[in-house]
């Protein structure tokens, strides 16, 4: 009996590996196409032909766009927030903390530009989206570093009078703005050397403010 069930999750071990590389190719290739046409541009017959799969087996793995989309965001969110979490963890001062965070933005985009363009224009700035979906999910982020505030301003990092949930709003409001101007363009860069003062920049903004 027990050689009869491991000969049977032997064959359908390759079965099991092969299709979560096929939903994969999916999820990448329907993150490039959504990148390049938008969402509503895009059709499932252009997914499926960027995965080199046939139409309907994208079907067999997703109901319609809308299912693929809300993947991409789920995956990649519960991603994103681990990392918050990991930070908010680490036995680090707030600037440090900080520091990470704004680096682990720009280099999101830097890497993946493609999945950013669907965080911002699809997903972040998509009323449509945002009401089909659960918005606790979206703000465990903004608990996440409301909790590094509020620790930070009981240590005496952060002036006492700052509000965390204000200032968590604050923090993410400026990362999406300049992200933003990376996705539509009208903030060019061209090497790394920018990017790397963008994250200087940022995060003296974030710590120190505007004024002299």
């Amino acid at each position: 009996m027990s050689v009869d069930v491991d000969r049977s999750r032997s064959r359908r071990a390759p079965r099991s590996k092969r299709s979560a590389h096929t939903r994969e190719r999916i999820l990448a290739s329907a993150t490039e196409v959504f990148a390049r046409s938008g969402f509503h541009g895009a059709r499932v017959a252009d997914i499926a032909e960027h995965a080199g799969i046939a139409y309907g087996l994208v079907y067999h793995y997703f109901h319609n766009k809308d299912d693929i989309l809300g993947a991409i965001f789920s995956e990649r969110w519960s991603q994103y927030v681990a990392y918050l979490r990991e930070v908010g963890s680490m036995p680090l001062a707030f600037q440090e903390r900080m520091g990470r965070l704004v680096h682990f933005w720009v280099e999101i985009y830097r890497r993946e530009p493609d999945l950013m363009t669907i965080m911002i224009n699809e997903i972040s700035r998509s009323y449509e989206f945002l009401e089909s979906h659960d918005i606790g999910t979206v703000m465990v982020a903004f608990d996440a570093i409301e909790a590094m505030i509020s620790e930070a301003r009981d240590k005496g990092e952060v002036h006492e009078d700052i509000d965390p949930k204000l200032a968590s709003y604050v923090i993410f409001g400026a990362a999406e703005m300049v992200l933003t101007g990376y996705v539509i363009g009208t903030l060019p860069r061209r090497d790394a050397a920018a990017f790397e003062r963008d994250e200087e920049q940022l995060l003296a903004l974030l710590l120190k403010g505007l004024a002299g």
